[in-house]
């Protein structure tokens, strides 16, 4: 693979989700582009976002739940409705979470067939986890 390639051509081909094609969509529509140079750089971004906001899924996760507000006939149906909603929201939520983790290890295939070693792949991603504010993982 040479040249500058948009993030939606970099990935595999075969069937994407409506939220995949999305948000491989709107990443080309922010022109960013693929390359050399960058490569690691826009996969580390997308590997520590997505991680970054798996973590929070996972602590916050078990408190996404509404509780009945009364004794009231109405209260069980509406909170059984409501966490419906939030249950849906929180699988998009996930949904998005790994969609950005498969593109950053899509990213990383891309980084090999660039000439990128194992070593240098990771130690790109270790180089920008000790400057981040949370230090390393």
């Amino acid at each position: 693979m040479t040249g500058e390639v948009g993030l939606v051509q970099r990935g595999r081909s075969g069937a994407r989700t409506p939220q995949e094609q999305a948000l491989a969509g709107s990443l080309d529509a922010l022109g960013l582009q693929v390359n050399r140079d960058n490569v690691l750089q826009v996969r580390n971004a997308l590997k520590t976002e997505s991680d970054r906001l798996g973590d929070l899924m996972l602590f916050h996760g078990p408190m996404l739940h509404v509780g009945e507000c009364g004794p009231d006939p109405i209260s069980i149906p509406a909170a059984a409705s409501f966490n419906a909603k939030v249950e849906a929201l929180a699988n998009q939520c996930r949904l998005y979470v790994r969609t950005l983790g498969e593109a950053a290890g899509e990213l990383a295939e891309t980084a090999r067939t660039y000439g990128y070693t194992e070593e240098q792949i990771e130690a790109s991603l270790t180089a920008v986890e000790n400057r981040s504010p949370r230090g390393s993982r």
